[in-house]
Parts: structure tokens; sequence; C-alpha cells
């Protein structure tokens, strides 16, 4: 749940393509389905993505939500 009490699923992917360089942790509103989703661009590969998100903190989830670019 972010700032604003949207709540937001998130998951781990791969970069544009299917590459595995530049995986991307995105962000899907659950509570707002017109809230765009938005893409956090992370280091190496899906799994590291993966482990990040299953290891990040709520303020480390809240800092690659802010800053994470919305996707269209």
């Amino acid at each position: 749940m972010d700032r604003d009490l949207k709540s937001w699923e998130v998951f781990a992917t791969t970069g544009p393509y299917g590459y595995a360089r530049n995986s991307r942790v995105v962000f899907r509103c659950t509570s707002d389905p017109g809230e765009r989703p938005r893409a956090y661009v992370a280091d190496g590969d899906k799994s590291d993505a993966e482990a990040r998100v299953a290891t990040a903190s709520r303020e480390d989830l809240l800092a690659m939500l802010a800053r994470g670019e919305v996707l269209d």
C-alpha cells in the first residue's frame, strides 16, 4: 500500500522483448484500475529482480514505485 492508500501488486519480469538484461520490477495498482502500471529497471536478470522483490522492505518497494516509469 502506498502513501495514498492505493494497493499495488509487484512482480519481476524481463526487459523488453524478453531480454534478460535490464529486468524490471513492475507495479500494478489493484485498488484503482485506472492507475497506469509502473516499471522500475533493476540490475541483473529476472532472478535477481525476483530476489530483490522477495526481500525488499516496504520502504524499498515504495522507493522503487516512486522511481518507476509509467507504462503505456
